[in-house]
């Protein structure tokens, strides 16, 4: 039987991650006065090299920092503001793709029948319940189906049910829910072989038709193929 487990922190809200342009604004303001210093030394060096004295290179300390001060606020405002928009279009993005998903009807029924598994799961002390869900667990779902889509929905709905009754059942009532949901389980068994020979005999028919496609096309005899 395939083991799904329920975690306990379903609910709770992970962690935040740091924003990019927080990020990014709190790098540039740590890297703002060594940033500052290797300028200094930088044009220091430059300045010695043209005139070849260090007489006079304090002078331009103002005029430096100024120039500094103000291409510096410029990188980070742009920098900041560039990372702000990357995340908003990435939080758009990644929106956009929830929602997509949330209204694909395959992913919803894989979520649905995920979470009514464990749910029915839940209820491992009821020996008739245990030996009656492998038979849903373990059978082949077809999610693209809108069949095995609405089979999803109400076993979804019919375990939501059965546990609570369960959680709040005690002596004979729980017993008598345990039988309930076993019967349940039973149902929706027997719907999946139907639905498993339903799919099994619209495959043959479709590979049948197309064998009798390709004898017809290719110059052979399509009364010879059955």
């Amino acid at each position: 039987m395939k083991r799904v487990e329920v975690s306990p922190d379903v609910d709770r809200p992970a962690a935040r991650a740091i924003a990019p342009w927080k990020f990014i604004a709190g790098a540039l303001i740590h890297l703002g006065v060594p940033a500052y210093l290797l300028t200094l030394l930088v044009t220091g060096i430059l300045y010695v090299l043209q005139s070849g004295t260090a007489e006079g290179v304090f002078s331009h300390l103002p005029r430096i920092s100024l120039w500094f001060a103000l291409l510096y606020t410029a990188v980070t405002v742009l920098g900041t503001g560039v990372a702000a928009l990357a995340g908003t279009i990435g939080r758009a993005r990644r929106n956009r793709r929830l929602a997509s998903l949330g209204k694909d009807p395959a992913i919803r029924s894989e979520q649905e029948f995920s979470h009514a598994i464990g749910m029915f799961a839940a209820m491992t002390n009821d020996p008739a319940v245990v030996s009656a869900l492998p038979a849903i667990a373990d059978a082949n779902w077809h999610h693209g189906d809108e069949r095995y889509q609405q089979l999803s929905r109400d076993l979804e709905k019919a375990a939501a049910t059965y546990l609570n009754a369960h959680a709040s059942a005690r002596g004979e009532q729980r017993q008598e829910v345990s039988r309930l949901t076993a019967e349940t389980l039973r149902h929706f068994a027997q719907r999946l072989d139907d639905l498993t020979q339903e799919t099994a005999t619209a495959a043959t028919r479709r590979a049948q038709t197309m064998a009798g496609y390709i004898a017809s096309k290719y110059g052979d005899d399509p009364d010879s193929v059955r």
